[in-house]
């Protein structure tokens, strides 16, 4: 299976943090949001990854440049940002036949439980799959209801989706390629034909999308017993 990671944003809501760096390259216990997702992906067995980047994308082309994990292509949106939807559709090859790839958000940190493996294929009919979780008490995020049968509606409900998804890229060859797109439209779109499933993360993950919530985390033991695989993957695969 291969993945793509979503790191074009401009990271506005960490304030001066991402003055200079953009948000998937700061860092917790000495590790960058992005390398954390490589050593995700590269748990999960992806073969091949593509980044999108936009804000500062150069940083983070560098950055993965020598990486030897698995191939990385960076599609980086030079003249303005695509949007999720739109920058997946830009970077992605023309494949009418491509199987479906994981998508990952680096913003949110994800930990699985042990046995948790990604779906690699979409029922029959089925668009887009999502990986959710309970809104926690405050939070103001898109309600999404689980039906019986799996499939999702958008706007009511008690879930949310975590930025953990597998898509089937075919949902995107209606939209013009070097265009701005949401994905939450493509996601909507798809819920109002029934092409959308989703089921609760089997885990628990880190939201540190605020400089506040960032700073709360700077000094805490995140990674756990996992850090020192974390590391030895990255000197692996020359990303230290």
């Amino acid at each position: 299976m291969n993945a793509f990671v979503l790191a074009a944003g401009f990271g506005k809501r960490m304030g001066s943090l991402t003055q200079n760096t953009p948000k998937p390259l700061l860092q917790i216990q000495s590790i960058t949001l992005l390398d954390y997702a490589l050593y995700l992906l590269h748990i999960w067995k992806i073969q091949k990854v593509w980044i999108n980047a936009h804000y500062l994308g150069e940083q983070i082309l560098n950055h993965v440049k020598n990486f030897t994990g698995f191939p990385i292509e960076v599609s980086i949106e030079k003249d303005k940002i695509l949007g999720t939807a739109g920058g997946i559709r830009t970077a992605l090859p023309e494949n009418p036949d491509s199987e479906p790839i994981l998508l990952i958000n680096p913003d949110t940190l994800f930990f699985p439980n042990l046995e948790f493996t990604p779906k690699h294929s979409l029922a029959k009919g089925i668009k887009i799959h999502l990986y959710l979780l309970p809104i926690p008490e405050g939070e103001n995020y898109t309600k999404i209801l689980i039906r019986k049968d799996g499939t999702l509606e958008f706007g009511k409900g008690e879930f949310y989706y975590i930025g953990l998804s597998v898509i089937d890229p075919s949902c995107l060859s209606n939209l013009e390629k070097n265009h701005f797109y949401d994905l939450s439209d493509t996601f909507r779109e798809c819920a109002n034909k029934g092409e959308i499933t989703g089921e609760i993360f089997p885990g628990e993950v880190l939201d540190l999308g605020t400089k506040e919530l960032w700073e709360s985390y700077l000094n805490k033991d995140v990674f756990g017993s996992n850090l020192t695989k974390i590391k030895s993957f990255l000197s692996r695969s020359n990303m230290t």
